[in-house]
């Protein structure tokens, strides 16, 4: 088991891998990259992400920042109440969230503006725990910043040494001094019980009993301490920081984990980390580090998430728009956002070096594009559970360079198109050029591909494609054998139910596919309530799409609906559990129906509709048999 060709190093995970080229390449490998089983995090760490970044730094009269989750508006409030300002949300932008990352901002000295985590800014934030409050009850989840350095003034710098819990100098006889945020810093050290023991204790107590259930462990690579014989405790074995520097930000997450357990018990932990080592994946979300703003970024992006999925980190993402650099141009943000509705971690995050703050509605003109992109990531969120549940159980990643599906397919090895597939099922090829008109595609051998933005045209795969392409474009092409589920209930991840859900079926030869669903956020999985549905395609004349569902979790899906593609002709009738549905000739009809079935020509798809039967296992039947109409059927 474990790690394969990637090798995973300490700094913002740089990677680095054994070519593979060809099919060859891949003999005595194995695809499974699991080090260790990925934690299943709570189902909001997958929503839509604002951040404070520079917020509660460049607005002095900014006090307190609430999200509204009705209107989706950000406001400035003082004394817990009183709206003084709008400065993130405007309530026509409709951009859908779930998480607003607190940038240390909050945790600055209120003389000094320097930053001591644990700490609180009492001008910023008169009052914590109302503004958790204010969050919470908005179903907005809040995600403070901790950063492992302390300078010399922290208000805790006494606790600190009496608790002995800094890295020290090579002869183990004071503690180390190294470059931090507003000058020299210590270090906490996580291999020993004192700095995990009273980094637990004031993470519970300053911050998670505020209100938050989610940790951001910050700047933990610990790049601050450059000798390399810098001592570590190491459980009391001592050891050195060339040896036991790629573990710190691990044992960081891991202190974090136990600290959610006491506070939360029975709560999943959400935990996000900078860096990581191997097995980071049992315990904190990942993102790439400080990227830079620009029209490489987005390529090099793609990459460093494909290989962390293969290193075992599937549940990960870069920051959207780039951390680092100027605001960036309308189209690259446009894009940028096109591609990172996909990521699981989807988070915008800026440290931009022109007095601005990206955000996702900064260019008006392109606010119907992005809505559009935001709306598709929350309609794919059963799909993204789904295959973020998949990495926990068998470690194949949610993004996956196309050899991982298509290891026969010599060009998969070769091919730089920047293409990726999401699942399985479906080829995602975003515009990553700036003004391109056009996107170059390869289309792997083995199976027929639907363009899922042109009334699912068919390609043969085996081939090069250019397709057009406009600023409204993410394009997609939906694998021959797939099964891909959607649901247009879910806008806000903590308040909203999933009532129906939507099934794109493609049934070239038989396939299936694993829908996930628990209730988001608590342990309750682990003692089976959860509803496993594993949908079976048996492809043919007679189309079986059978619903077979595991776990006492009692899902609250009421109505479904199914497409199934269907080029050459559409059905002869259609059941669910061996009942016959009716059929509607005139789409409106169909639509105003509770069940039934209709055969759309612009896309020729059969559309299903019912009621989810009360049964654990029932099957879905399509038949496209031959209709004999008076006698006048083919010899």
């Amino acid at each position: 088991r474990g790690l394969t060709w990637l090798d995973s190093g300490a700094r913002s995970f740089y990677t680095k891998a054994t070519a593979i080229r060809t099919p060859a390449d891949l003999k005595g490998l194995k695809i499974r990259t699991m080090d260790s089983q990925m934690a299943i995090d709570m189902m909001n760490c997958l929503g839509g992400s604002a951040t404070v970044m520079g917020y509660s730094d460049i607005y002095t009269g900014m006090q307190q920042g609430v999200i509204d989750g009705a209107e989706n508006n950000v406001t400035a409030l003082r004394d817990h109440g009183d709206v003084t300002k709008y400065y993130c949300f405007d309530e026509h932008t409709r951009i859908l969230i779930d998480n607003f990352w607190l940038a240390s901002g909050y945790s600055s000295g209120e003389k000094d503006n320097l930053r001591y985590v644990f700490n609180w800014n009492h001008k910023r934030f008169p009052d914590p725990e109302k503004f958790f409050e204010n969050m919470n009850a908005r179903g907005i989840n809040v995600i403070p910043n901790l950063k492992p350095g302390i300078l010399k003034h922290h208000p805790y710098i006494d606790l600190f040494e009496k608790n002995d819990v800094f890295i020290k100098t090579p002869d183990g006889k004071a503690p180390y001094y190294g470059r931090w945020w507003g000058g020299e810093g210590r270090f906490f050290d996580f291999t020993g019980p004192n700095g995990r023991n009273t980094w637990k204790q004031l993470l519970e107590e300053n911050i998670l009993k505020k209100g938050t259930k989610t940790v951001w462990n910050d700047n933990c690579e610990m790049d601050g301490v450059e000798d390399r014989d810098a001592q570590c405790d190491f459980e009391g074995k001592k050891g050195t920081m060339a040896e036991l520097k790629i573990l710190h930000s691990n044992l960081m997450a891991y202190t974090a984990k136990q600290a959610l357990a006491d506070v939360y018990p029975g709560e999943r932990p959400y935990i996000i980390n900078r860096a990581g080592y191997a097995g980071i994946q049992r315990y904190a979300q990942v993102w790439g580090g400080d990227n830079l703003t620009d029209w490489r970024t987005v390529k090099f992006n793609i990459a460093t998430i494909l290989g962390m999925g293969l290193s075992g980190c599937s549940n990960m993402g870069c920051d959207i728009g780039g951390f680092a650099g100027p605001a960036p141009e309308a189209e690259l943000l446009l894009r940028w956002l096109q591609n990172g509705i996909f990521q699981p971690r989807f988070c915008l995050n800026s440290a931009n070096n022109d007095n601005t703050v990206t955000q996702p509605w900064m260019y008006e003109e392109n606010l119907p594009y992005i809505r559009a992109a935001y709306q598709l990531r929350y309609r794919l969120m059963p799909t993204l559970y789904s295959l973020m549940y998949e990495s926990n159980q068998n470690g194949m990643p949610a993004w996956r360079p196309l050899f991982l599906e298509f290891p026969d397919d010599p060009k998969c090895y070769t091919d730089k198109n920047l293409t990726f597939m999401f699942g399985k099922s479906i080829l995602v090829a975003n515009v990553v050029e700036k003004g391109a008109t056009t996107r170059t595609v390869y289309l792997p051998a083995g199976c027929t591909w639907y363009d899922m933005n042109d009334n699912l045209r068919a390609y043969e795969g085996g081939q090069t494609i250019e397709v057009p392409v406009t600023l409204a474009s993410i394009p997609m092409f939906l694998r021959g054998s797939a099964v891909v589920v959607t649901t247009e209930d879910v806008k806000h991840i903590l308040k909203d139910t999933m009532r129906q859900i939507d099934l794109l079926v493609a049934a070239e030869t038989d396939t299936s596919f694993v829908l996930y669903d628990d209730d988001g956020h608590t342990e309750d999985y682990k003692n089976g309530v959860y509803a496993k549905t594993t949908i079976t395609v048996k492809a043919g004349d007679r189309t079986d799409i059978r619903f077979a569902t595991e776990g006492s979790y009692e899902s609250p899906v009421e109505r479904m609906t199914l497409k199934l593609v269907s080029k050459k002709k559409g059905a002869l009738w259609a059941s669910v559990d061996g009942q016959q549905l009716p059929q509607y000739i005139v789409r409106d009809g169909w639509e105003a129906a509770e069940s039934g079935w209709y055969y759309n020509l612009p896309d020729r798809t059969i559309w299903v509709k019912f009621a989810k039967p009360a049964k654990k296992d029932f099957t879905v039947t399509v038949s496209t048999e031959k209709f004999d109409l008076i006698g006048m059927a083919e010899d």
